[in-house]
């Protein structure tokens, strides 16, 4: 399996000169929810709307950076093309009560679920007829083994985001993009690995 710092240095090339137009794309596809849960936060039809807006857009943010990972032309279009099956909403809700089951357990079981499961989104995005449980138990084993790989690759990214904040966000427009894009690459290699 690749290692961590060469998934995060291959990026470099990858993203040369597309920085900016990424960390635009995926800033616009992650503040879109939002936009939903700022109009009325306690109206429960706009909090189903915006969970459901983000089950799709997760989807295709996975498509958006596995595209840009294997070095094809994207366009902010492609995270809105998934748009097209129930499936992306069927996958957040089992992830996320998935995640929550282990939380209240104790806070590492849930953690472990989150990383067990973390590449379903992936899975869809790369095969939208993929079924369900076959996406979650395909996760399950492709993270056999690669749990701490990628626990750590998340405490990198968290870390430097937080040193992030101190440059007044700016180094961001830098770090969201080469993560991004190297979780894809995480994906890539362990599917390439079975």
């Amino acid at each position: 399996m690749i290692s961590n710092k060469d998934l995060v240095e291959k990026t470099k090339p990858i993203l040369k000169g597309s920085y900016l137009q990424v960390f635009v794309c995926l800033l616009l596809a992650s503040v879109l929810p939002q936009i939903f849960l700022s109009i009325s936060p306690e109206n429960i039809l706009l909090n189903v709307l915006s969970v459901c807006v983000s089950a799709y857009i997760q989807v295709g943010i996975a498509l958006y950076c596995l595209e840009i990972y294997k070095g094809n032309k994207v366009g902010f279009s492609t995270i809105f093309s998934r748009f097209n099956s129930f499936k992306p909403i069927l996958f957040m809700l089992l992830l996320g009560v998935a995640i929550v089951l282990g939380l209240i357990l104790f806070v590492v079981p849930g953690i472990i679920i989150a990383l067990m499961y973390s590449q379903v989104f992936f899975i869809l995005a790369e095969d939208p007829d993929v079924g369900v449980i076959e996406a979650f138990n395909l996760s399950n084993q492709m993270m056999k083994n690669n749990k701490w790989q990628l626990f750590m690759l998340n405490l990198e990214a968290l870390f430097y985001l937080f040193i992030g904040v101190f440059t007044l966000f700016i180094w961001w427009a830098w770090l969201i993009p080469r993560y991004s894009v190297a979780y894809s690459g995480f994906y890539l290699a362990l599917k390439n690995e079975d």
